[in-house]
């Protein structure tokens, strides 16, 4: 009798030793790692708006989702963000703090708002979930 655990390789990675292959699978999905800021917002309400995340990431596919923070560059009050628009949330936060955000099927853009008009916000992303 074999040994628990000689059967399985230790790499489940392209390339590794026992790699597992998704191809053929419906609703494949894939994280598109990416480091930067994309857009610098500054409203002059509170007001709900959209950032179209399709033309900040140079995006042609269908974003799921985004992994994204806020940074305040002047003013005061908090950033929020709705997920899904609206369905939820929303988020708020004053600071560089990380969010994994749904987006709206078939929107392919994130609705924020400001507490306070006139904040100046640089927007990040660290990532984001496709339809492959």
């Amino acid at each position: 009798m074999p040994k628990i655990g000689t059967r399985h390789g230790p790499s489940h990675q392209h390339g590794g030793n026992d790699e597992i292959h998704l191809s053929g699978l419906s609703g494949q999905v894939l994280f598109v790692p990416y480091n930067g800021k994309i857009a610098d917002i500054k409203e002059a309400d509170t007001n709900k708006h959209t950032l179209d995340l399709a033309t900040a990431l140079s995006e042609n596919r269908k974003i799921l989702a985004i992994s994204c923070y806020p940074s305040r560059v002047s003013g005061s009050g908090v950033f929020m963000v709705y997920p899904n628009e609206g369905s939820f949330g929303p988020y708020g936060v004053d600071g560089s703090v990380f969010w994994l955000v749904v987006i709206k099927n078939g929107t392919q853009r994130l609705q924020y708002a400001q507490s306070i008009p006139n904040t100046d916000w640089d927007f990040y992303c660290t990532g984001y979930v496709v339809e492959a």
